[in-house]
C-alpha cells in the first residue's frame, strides 16, 4: 500500500459503497472531519466548508493510502481549527470520566464529557460504515 505524507487542512478522498465519494480534512493529534457534502464524482472536495457529519481519530496509515488519497487541501481558518475537538473517555473498571483534549488527558466528570464522541481511533473501514448510517441529511454535488 503507497501511503502519502499528510499533513493538517489536507483532504482525502473516501470512495463510499454506493459510489459517492465523501472527503475528510485532516486535524492535528490524527484526527479526521468528515465534512457534510458528497459527490458523485472523484476529486471534488467541499474545499472551505466547516459543516461535518462527525470529527473522530483516524490510524495513521489510513490518510494518504491508496484507499483513501489526497485531494486537496483546506487551509486553516484560526488557531483550533486544525485541532480534533474534546474527547471523553470512561475507565471501564472505576466509572470515572477524563476529557482529551490536545494530547493530554484530564479528569473531568460525566456532565463534562455527555454529548463528546468517545476517544478513539478508527480505521478507514469503520469510518465508511459511520458515514452510511449518517448520511440520511447529506447533501450531494
Amino acid at each position: 500500500m503507497r501511503k502519502r505524507r499528510t499533513a493538517p487542512g489536507d483532504v482525502v478522498q473516501i470512495a463510499l459503497p454506493d459510489g459517492r465519494y465523501a472527503y475528510g480534512r485532516l486535524l492535528r493529534d490524527a484526527g479526521i472531519a468528515i465534512y457534510v457534502t458528497f459527490s458523485d464524482a472523484p476529486a471534488q472536495p467541499p474545499v472551505g466548508s466547516r459543516e461535518y457529519l462527525f470529527t473522530v481519530g483516524v490510524y495513521d496509515d489510513v490518510p494518504g493510502s491508496d484507499q483513501c488519497p489526497v485531494v486537496g487541501h483546506d487551509p486553516s481558518r484560526g488557531a483550533n481549527d486544525d485541532e480534533l475537538p474534546p474527547s471523553s473517555v470512561e475507565d471501564p473498571i472505576s466509572g470515572e470520566w477524563q476529557l482529551y483534549y490536545k494530547g493530554r488527558l484530564r479528569p473531568s466528570t460525566v456532565e463534562e464529557c455527555r454529548g463528546l464522541e468517545p476517544a478513539a481511533v478508527w480505521d478507514l473501514h469503520h469510518i465508511v460504515e459511520r458515514i452510511m448510517e449518517s448520511t440520511a441529511g447529506a447533501s450531494r454535488r
